[in-house]
């Protein structure tokens, strides 16, 4: 059982230009749809919070993304988190205004950790959720950048490492090898987080396919929540009965 309150069952939208996506592996991406309609359809069956990624922001105007965010946020009465290209202060204030509750940082973190500290001192540590994407190569997990494109040259341990000596609000981990396969979670990557310790909550996505799956991927390790995209895109995953299942098995969930 989670030592968490909670634990969050968290739809992720990822968002190319206005509409939502999904690929495998974050290639081969194809349109799904109105992302605004599949956030209502989640919030009402009792998401927890929404994850939203814009996979382009850094290629193209941010437009598309606060108005997506803008009217999802009219719809839905849930946290709603935001990330994809965030590059300085400015594009957080302007992701608030559009009515993110907290905001998704990978890329420029990795690139500047200070950046993490000067977010924490403005905003609050709890506003803040550091997104990695992880990648196998020849049996070592590296943290990748810009939506899985370039490597870090950071092992996943190393990342970890340096992100508990701030004061972070939350981890979210992405198996990239598992992303949109629905074959389950990826054991080996789950194996590595086991070998260490961290203070703060990490969030897993990659993978997921059915309420066993997601039972047995929280009796191996303390997530404080789980990312699920294509499995709930698909209607292979309904988050009510994922919930009901759950709360049957002992685990920590908010009901519906």
């Amino acid at each position: 059982m989670s030592k968490f309150e909670k634990i969050r069952i968290i739809p992720k939208l990822e968002i190319k230009n206005e509409f939502l996506i999904k690929g495998l592996q974050f290639e081969g991406l194809a349109k799904l749809g109105n992302p605004i309609e599949f956030a209502k359809k989640y919030y009402a069956d009792g998401a927890d919070q929404i994850y939203i990624q814009d996979i382009v922001a850094s290629l193209y105007s941010r437009d598309n993304l606060f108005e997506v965010v803008n009217e999802i946020s009219k719809n839905i009465f849930i946290p709603i988190t935001v990330g994809g290209g965030i590059k300085d202060i400015n594009d957080i204030k302007n992701l608030l205004k559009s009515g993110a509750d907290r905001i998704s940082v990978n890329t420029k973190a990795i690139n500047n950790p200070d950046f993490i500290g000067k977010i924490n001192n403005i905003f609050g540590n709890q506003f803040l959720t550091i997104s990695i994407e992880v990648r196998n190569i020849d049996g070592y997990f590296y943290c990748m950048m810009n939506h899985g494109r370039d490597n870090s040259n950071f092992q996943l341990k190393d990342w970890l490492e340096i992100l508990d000596k701030f004061n972070i609000g939350e981890v979210m981990i992405t198996s990239i090898d598992n992303d949109g396969s629905c074959n389950g979670f990826d054991r080996n990557l789950i194996n590595e987080i086991k070998k260490f310790n961290y203070n703060f909550p990490i969030v897993y996505g990659g993978g997921l396919n059915s309420e066993k799956d997601i039972d047995e991927l929280l009796l191996n390790y303390n997530f404080s929540g789980v990312n699920i995209a294509a499995a709930l895109h698909d209607d292979q995953l309904k988050i009510s009965k994922l919930k009901s299942h759950l709360i049957a098995k002992g685990h920590n969930i908010n009901n519906i």
